[in-house]
């Protein structure tokens, strides 16, 4: 019964660990998501003087719509 239980704790916190670093990722990806659609922006439109910026400066500038 005592080895039974010990089971059920191990697979609840193996499970809140994954829930864990799930949710680190998601945050992570969500934060740097802006950063690569403006590069690849940059870079599909060919802006040379928009690269000189920093990348939040000229996303910021740009008045096209973002897809």
């Amino acid at each position: 019964m005592r080895q039974h239980m010990l089971n059920g704790w191990l697979v609840a916190a193996l499970v809140a660990l994954i829930c864990l670093l799930g949710i680190t990722a998601y945050m992570e990806v969500r934060k740097d998501l802006p950063r690569v659609a403006c590069m690849r922006d940059l870079k599909a439109v060919d802006m040379r003087a928009a690269q000189l910026e920093s990348c939040s400066t000229a996303c910021c500038n740009d008045t096209s719509p973002s897809a």
